[in-house]
């Protein structure tokens, strides 16, 4: 098992707070904490990109957004819309979600094919694609997946973090990233609270981890916001 530096770690963490009651002051100290530990990006609702860009100029922090997030069940046109708005927002990396309501009525057809709107309105901007694993038998994890490689995402994620998402497991990496192969990246995102956990999903395949315990991981203390 390769050995990583608190350094390296913090270099992968995605600093996270789409709580919904999240404040123009808690979007300041995340952006804070990005900078001080030199996190990859900051992770945040649509409505403080804005924010965050002005308070990052200058920074290599990646303002990062969550879209169709928690529920996933927006009509295809409305998600593909917001992702055109966030990318003229000036948003690098767009983690979405899905419409699982889809999947889980075996329609695959209509899940590729949103998922495929969804990437070309992002006008070529990183995108990750929230696979909400915790809801999802092992065979459906496998199919998920090769739908949306298929489509053309970016990352391979396993979960929001949020609700039926459930947390990341060395298993899971594992399988994203076999089926990632050289085609798509992989995101750990649920349950990361400390730096063995954060090492034993890096190893597995995972490329960035989503966390709001980035500060907690690379310090051994701090608030942890949510399982995100």
């Amino acid at each position: 098992m390769k050995t990583y530096t608190v350094q390296e770690i913090a270099s992968k963490i995605q600093h996270t707070n789409v709580n919904p009651d999240v404040s123009k002051e808690d979007i300041r100290n995340l952006v804070l904490d990005c900078v001080k530990y030199g996190f990859d990006g900051i992770m945040l609702q649509p409505c403080w990109i804005r924010e965050a860009k002005e308070l990052l100029v200058g920074s290599s922090v990646k303002i990062c957004t969550a879209l169709g997030f928690p529920m996933g069940g927006g009509t295809s046109n409305s998600k593909a819309r917001e992702m055109a708005e966030v990318v003229s927002l000036g948003v690098e990396q767009i983690d979405f979600m899905p419409n699982f309501g889809y999947y889980k009525s075996g329609m695959y057809t209509e899940f590729e094919s949103e998922i495929k709107e969804i990437v070309k309105a992002s006008d070529g901007r990183v995108t990750k694609i929230m696979l909400e694993f915790g809801m999802l038998t092992q065979d459906e994890k496998q199919r998920a997946a090769e739908l949306a490689l298929n489509a053309g995402v970016t990352y391979l994620k396993n979960s929001s973090g949020w609700g039926k998402g459930g947390h990341a497991t060395v298993e899971d990496i594992q399988l994203l990233k076999r089926i990632a192969g050289d085609k798509a990246l992989v995101k750990a995102s649920g349950g990361i609270r400390d730096i063995e956990s954060a090492t034993s999903i890096l190893n597995a395949g995972a490329s960035l981890l989503g966390t709001s315990a980035g500060v907690k991981i690379v310090t051994g203390s701090g608030l942890v916001l949510s399982d995100y």
